[in-house]
């Protein structure tokens, strides 16, 4: 044979070779985030790329005023990240991304969007609020079409506790209405994100960290949900979890990097809650390192938040997610269990975009001097600088439940909050008698409505920002389990036989529940000393189940007095009014009836019911 002739069957030859032996073109299949806007402080974004062949790539972008500054490859060739710059004058419009390798081009669409937000907004939340927490899947079923998804595991059994109840968020935005008119300010949702995994009704399990679950409605509803939410005078917290996602995700089918998670599915810690270990000078530092890497069930995959891809990839989700909805705050999940220098850079990262976001931790744990130190401006540290508005105060939450179920007195509340000077700013602090992970204040009340009426009067006029579960105002009873107290708001479904959201389908017991905590929360909107005056108590005297405070604003006053007692009883209020000259009158806030004074200075009291808590306004001249 010739050369010739062996060259030009060579070539043949090479024209059948399988496709897998050529070098073969990208394709992109999702691109996060799918977008971006103009005008932000974080215009340097990292775009994780889904799609085949994208080992190798380069990427550029033809337009002016959009850079591509650097194309990471990783060993698994489905994902790539390319970062990109915007420019600050950079206009609104479609931008192209060429993605190239040498078996060929595929091009993303990205837009640049006006900004919507803006760079003053949100406003946050602070002590002028009260914080209605709702489980959307069991408030109120708005639009039963979505109970069942295509694609997505049938799930929905009312008759099951564990199951799906069809609840979404087009059955709150129908109700906000009465939630306006009960007097809360703002709604935190339990996470709206897709959850794909069995049993994940509660949303802690994301399986898509970008779409909202398609049986709580679309991106859009969400969206319409938080606007509709503002025309009616309410914000909306966002319930955000860096520490974790759900089994089904699929990156556990096909991780970005090796690094992606902590631990593999075979190969994990679990059930390695501790968090006092970050404060205890006598821990094993190995503790703290488990406490970060630990899946928090089997279920939930940790992920590691040391890994630059994965902080790059959560501090963009949730500035998208605020940009997208124009929502107001965030509650970060089981705050103590990620990475800290992550989640000190995650915060700074969002009040640079949003100066007044608020932000608020969930820090578990009945020791002031622990959830303090997470609070930033506590003279207390974790060693790392967390930029955290707010912590939730459970020590301040535990010391009202065991007065509620008999199992503590009022001194107990009055040590909690004597201890006040470990936090930052304790008027920033998140209290609370219940939420969605622990029994409900009436289960604990145990049909004991006075009590309960003085636990809600104590979280609703002591200092901070007050959040109740959402059926606490009509007295909804949830025992130990999860299920149980996560149940459905009487009326938000279909076949309901009642509806508990209107006066006439309430029963009187939860009437009278409700016309307590709406009073209250209407002084309370009334009155800024209320929401941010000085608390000024006194201690419970040894055998004296009695309880007293004043929150004390620029020109106006208030006493509130707890009988824990069963008996009546005359108070002797000389403590707490020796700053006044008499006449001294006190005006029950509720009933606008003036409570009477028996004797002269400095001999001043006051009968009080038995278990009750009265909320006085003090008419005097001071001294």
């Amino acid at each position: 044979m010739s050369l010739s002739r062996f060259l030009a069957a060579a070539c043949a030859a090479l024209l059948f070779l399988p496709i897998s032996a050529q070098a073969q073109a990208p394709t992109v299949d999702r691109v996060d985030p799918s977008n971006w806007w103009t005008g932000m402080v974080w215009n340097d974004v990292q775009l994780m790329v889904y799609g085949d062949h994208l080992d190798a790539v380069t990427a550029r972008a033809p337009a002016d005023g959009i850079t591509v500054t650097a194309v990471h490859s990783v060993p698994n060739d489905d994902y790539a990240f390319i970062d990109v710059t915007l420019a600050e004058d950079l206009a609104p419009g479609r931008y192209d991304i060429i993605v190239s390798s040498p078996g060929g081009d595929d091009t993303i669409a990205f837009p640049v969007q006006e900004r919507t937000v803006g760079p003053d907004g949100p406003d946050g939340f602070g002590p002028d609020d009260v914080v209605y927490l709702i489980t959307p899947d069991r408030f109120a079923n708005g639009n039963p079409s979505n109970d069942r998804v295509e694609g997505i595991r049938d799930e929905y059994d009312p008759s099951d506790p564990r199951m799906r109840h069809g609840g979404d968020l087009r059955g709150i935005i129908e109700h906000l209405d009465e939630l306006e008119e009960l007097g809360v300010t703002t709604l935190w949702l339990t996470p709206i994100l897709e959850n794909r995994g069995r049993n994940s009704y509660h949303g802690y399990a994301a399986t898509d960290l970008y779409r909202v679950d398609p049986r709580f409605g679309t991106n859009d509803t969400y969206r319409e949900l938080v606007a509709e939410a503002h025309e009616h005078g309410l914000k909306v917290i966002y319930d955000h979890v860096s520490n974790h996602i759900g089994i089904e995700h699929p990156w556990m089918e096909n991780l970005p990097r090796e690094s992606w998670v902590n631990g593999s599915v075979e190969d994990h810690h679990s059930d390695k809650h501790y968090k006092m270990s970050v404060a205890d000078p006598h821990a094993d530092p190995e503790q703290e390192e488990l406490l970060r890497t630990f899946w928090f069930v089997d279920a939930m995959p940790d992920l590691n938040q040391e890994d630059p891809f994965v902080s790059t990839y959560l501090i963009q989700n949730m500035i998208w997610w605020i940009e997208t909805t124009g929502l107001d705050g965030i509650r970060e999940d089981t705050y103590p269990y990620a990475d800290p220098e992550f989640l000190s850079e995650w915060a700074e990262a969002l009040q640079a975009e949003y100066p007044n976001l608020s932000i608020v931790g969930e820090v578990w744990d009945t020791a002031p001097a622990y959830t303090a130190m997470y609070q930033s401006g506590s003279p207390l540290t974790t060693g790392v600088e967390t930029h955290l508005p707010s912590v939730m105060d459970f020590a301040l939450s535990t010391a009202l439940r065991d007065y509620l179920q008999g199992d503590g007195g009022l001194s107990d509340v009055y040590q909690v909050l004597a201890q006040d000077l470990l936090y930052g700013d304790p008027m920033r602090v998140m209290t609370l008698i219940d939420n969605h992970d622990m029994p409900r204040a009436a289960y604990l009340a145990d049909g004991d409505r006075k009590r309960l009426k003085q636990v809600l009067t104590m979280l609703f006029t002591l200092r901070g920002i007050p959040q109740m579960l959402y059926g606490t105002e009509i007295g909804m009873v949830g025992g130990q389990s999860h299920v149980e107290l996560r149940a459905d708001y009487p009326g938000g479904f279909p076949g309901d036989k009642r509806s508990a959201f209107t006066r006439e389908g309430r029963t009187a017991s939860e009437n009278d529940i409700y016309d307590h905590i709406q009073s209250l929360l209407a002084l309370r909107s009334e009155h800024e000393a209320l929401r941010r005056g000085r608390l000024v108590q006194y201690p419970p005297t040894y055998g004296h189940p009695v309880y007293t405070y004043r929150r004390v604003g620029d020109n106006e006053e208030f006493l509130v007095i707890v009988n824990g007692g069963d008996e009546a009883r005359r108070v002797d209020l000389e403590e707490e009014l020796n700053h006044r000259t008499v006449p001294v009158r006190l005006v029950d806030a509720v009933t606008r009836q003036e409570a009477s004074l028996s004797g002269q200075t400095p001999s001043r009291s006051i009968e009080v019911d038995a278990r009750s808590a009265n909320v006085y306004r003090v008419v005097s001249r001071k001294k």
